[in-house]
């Protein structure tokens, strides 16, 4: 999608479901987030910008790990989602470090140049139409010296967390168009490479790019069948069944719950997946 296309969807229904499901999106995206956030250790950072915050979570998780005085903006393109890391921050009551939530798009935002010396981003940075020149408008905004610290996904094969419940309703679906593997989405800095090479030519420096296993879970006690539910209507099953008609949709339920019992357990699955760890640096 477009980034156009991009900041609608996150903004409608689909928007509204993912802020509905963002406790559970947290939990289960949370442990990936400290485990970034361990490896690239923001200790020292005062001014640091969370790109494609959602609701706010690691966000708030930037702020535990910084000094008193420290400054915080989570910035998406999502009013729902938004909403939610608003009330995030009220929950949490009064904080050493002054948190902030910006609605706009972090690739062409006018950003104060130079102003932040430290970015992340737990899987917001995928769905940028032009890459570089998106990385480029966020390394304007980082100050000489400044880090920048992502995660971002492997190759849809190498995750199983969403091949499997894909396969499995595939059976009941019309296969969709064989997308670009580099087109904006949640796959499109699969190839290593490529990756590095955006990062180079919007004037990075420093880049490594690290290889991490995952565990995706879902499931709060729940059984099989609405696990499965929950599963995939906030991935990119749900998508795929958007226009589809209840019947369809359960033929693709009943399936994908077969698929994924092997991976049940204690009313959760879990299933692998494989990201990228991601630094770099600006001079």
């Amino acid at each position: 999608m477009s980034n156009e296309e991009q900041i609608a969807y996150w903004n409608g229904d689909a928007g509204r479901k993912w802020a509905e499901k963002d406790h559970m999106m947290a939990a289960m995206l949370g442990p990936i987030a400290r485990a970034l956030l361990d490896h690239c250790d923001p200790a020292g950072a005062t001014r640091v910008l969370d790109v494609g915050c959602g609701g706010g979570s690691e966000t708030l998780m930037l702020a535990d790990r910084l000094g008193a005085g420290a400054r915080v903006l989570g910035i998406d393109v999502s009013a729902p989602l938004l909403a939610v890391a608003q009330q995030r921050l009220a929950d949490a009551g009064e904080l050493p470090v002054a948190v902030d939530f910006l609605q706009a798009d972090a690739s062409e935002h006018a950003f104060e140049p130079g102003a932040w010396d430290f970015l992340f981003s737990r899987f917001g940075v995928m769905f940028f139409d032009d890459p570089v020149g998106a990385f480029r408008n966020l390394r304007a905004a980082l100050a000489p010296g400044g880090r920048m610290a992502f995660c971002c996904w492997q190759r849809l094969q190498d995750n199983p967390w969403v091949a499997v419940p894909l396969k499995a309703a595939l059976e009941h679906l019309p296969p969709p168009p064989a997308p670009d593997p580099h087109a904006p989405g949640p796959f499109a800095f699969a190839d290593r490479e490529r990756l590095a090479g955006i990062l180079e030519a919007a004037g990075f420096g420093d880049v490594t790019i690290e290889h991490r296993d995952v565990t995706m879970g879902w499931g709060s006690g729940g059984d099989l069948a609405r696990t499965t539910r929950e599963m995939l209507n906030i991935g990119p099953v749900g998508r795929l069944l958007a226009e589809e008609d209840d019947a369809v949709r359960q033929l693709v339920y009943d399936s994908a719950a077969e698929a994924l019992a092997p991976h049940f357990a204690d009313g959760r699955i879990s299933l692998p997946g494989a990201t990228w760890f991601v630094t770099a640096g600006n001079g």
